[in-house]
């Protein structure tokens, strides 16, 4: 006798297949959570949606950026998920099998990439050049190398930023100093001041990390910042000053009376 579907999957309550277990998929699964799933019905539709596929491997096994985490790694995991492309659960379970197996090594394929890619990252220059830095001496040396650090690892920092750390430095473009910038000026500007200062030092920092990667890419050159505007400061006008305008200003209107 053949493999049936559950009844609940036929009365509608059920909206997920595994596909090893109730579909009876074969082949060189990705991970045994690989499933069949259908959308809940809407009260204003009466169109049938084709089924989707879905699963999620174990996160050390994950390699996606963060595991599959988004927001840059601090909110939670997604599936691995494509469309099946009918409503027939034992069509789509040939499809998920084939597909999810097409996306994993495509997933394997990029974290291969990565990896190559992380061996010149920013980071890298960082470590570089800040172990330099140390043996260089300059006057208040402590201070110096303490607001370098905090550049890069703080709230903020250029070392909590993917495009630093999880691509060549020769992919870096100025997209991604526009978006870093935009996050710098808002954070300065939550704490009451513009931030000006703190974007130059920023600047003056990744200029010389791509300086200390000319060594590995000699044609390199660090893409554009984005401006920093100068923020326009009101002229102070003493109190004295003020009353001498006044005093002025009433008499040149007496004389005008005449």
């Amino acid at each position: 006798m053949g493999r049936s579907l559950p009844q609940e999957w036929i009365d509608g309550t059920l909206h997920t297949l595994n596909v090893v277990r109730d579909l009876g998929g074969k082949g060189n699964i990705p991970h045994t959570s690989l499933s069949v799933v259908r959308q809940k019905p809407s009260a204003n539709s009466r169109k049938t949606k084709n089924l989707q596929w879905r699963f999620l491997p174990e996160k050390a096994d994950d390699p996606r950026p963060f595991a599959g985490k988004t927001n840059r790694g601090q909110g939670k995991r997604i599936y691995i998920e494509g469309t099946c492309g009918t409503t027939d659960p034992w069509e789509a379970a040939k499809v998920a099998v084939a597909a999810s197996q097409k996306k994993w090594q495509d997933l394997l394929s990029q974290s291969q990439v990565r990896e190559v890619e992380k061996q010149h990252a920013l980071s890298v220059y960082w470590e570089r050049w800040y172990a330099k830095a140390e043996l260089e001496p300059r006057n208040n040396q402590n201070r110096w190398l303490s607001d370098k650090r905090n550049l890069w690892n703080g709230t903020t920092g250029i070392g909590v930023q993917p495009w630093a750390t999880v691509k060549s430095i020769q992919a870096i473009t100025s997209n991604d100093f526009l978006e870093f910038f935009r996050l710098v000026r808002e954070n300065c500007e939550a704490k009451g001041n513009s931030g000006e200062e703190t974007r130059r030092q920023y600047k003056t920092l990744i200029r010389n990390l791509f300086k200390e990667a000319k060594a590995d890419f000699p044609a390199l050159s660090c893409p554009e910042f984005p401006a920093i505007k100068k923020s326009v400061r009101q002229k102070r006008i003493k109190p004295d000053d003020l009353m001498e305008e006044l005093i002025q200003e009433a008499y040149a209107n007496k004389t005008k009376g005449k």
